[in-house]
């Protein structure tokens, strides 16, 4: 109950007034997932919701869900190694996706930790409005990035609207959405000072299968 409370903490800079959403598995049938129109600055328990594994409110006494429900529910369902799950408007990362580099964003690294953080490649998703119609797009992008990639993504890129993170651990999910902020401001900043120099597949890869990096990577899990 209290890490998605310091979860919403951590993420909170990245929303204003009720954007952005939290949701923690409670068990395989259910999780909690913050109510609509709610603030992550001051979320509480009094703000989460209980949904059932199909996204379907199980007490109506309680506060309405957030109107995004129904992808949170998705990725509870499909890969049960998920705990938390945290979607925000980081204001560096939106200025790319919100143009024409999100592509070279979403498909290059260019310094390790953004690999340890946010895996060797982000999985992008048209714009949808919010709600329902995210859904069938998520459902569909991120089933062509695991079959393309081999793995779930680390960041999920919402085109025109934020960011989606996913992981089996608290710590982790946050780290993702930071890393994600921290790699928009510099490839901003290195664009504006030339050119953004992306590493190189090897490169990546060495970091990526580095015994340290894993290390580092599993303290977060």
């Amino acid at each position: 109950m209290f890490e998605i409370l310091e979860l919403a903490r951590e993420i909170s800079d990245y929303t204003i007034c009720g954007e952005g959403n939290v949701s923690v598995r409670v068990d395989e049938n259910t999780f909690l997932i913050k109510a609509s129109g709610t603030s992550l600055h001051t979320l509480s328990e009094e703000d989460l919701t209980l949904c059932n594994k199909n996204g379907a409110q199980i007490d109506l006494s309680h506060k309405k869900p957030s109107i995004e429900t129904s992808f949170h529910a998705w990725i509870m369902k499909t890969f049960p190694e998920v705990n938390f799950i945290a979607h925000s408007h980081p204001p560096h990362t939106t200025k790319i996706i919100c143009s024409d580099s999100i592509y070279d964003f979403a498909h290059n690294r260019w310094f390790p930790d953004q690999i340890v953080r946010n895996g060797t490649k982000s999985c992008v998703v048209p714009y949808a409005p919010p709600g329902e119609a995210i859904l069938k797009l998520v459902e569909e992008y991120v089933t062509k990035f695991i079959e393309c990639e081999g793995f779930f993504p680390k960041l999920i890129l919402l085109q025109n609207h934020g960011i989606i993170t996913a992981s089996a651990s608290k710590k982790d999910c946050a780290a993702a959405s930071l890393m994600c902020e921290k790699s928009a401001d510099i490839f901003i900043g290195a664009k504006l000072l030339g050119g953004v120099k992306f590493l190189t597949k090897q490169e990546v890869a060495d970091v990526d299968l580095c015994p340290n990096e894993n290390y580092r990577r599993n303290m977060y899990q």
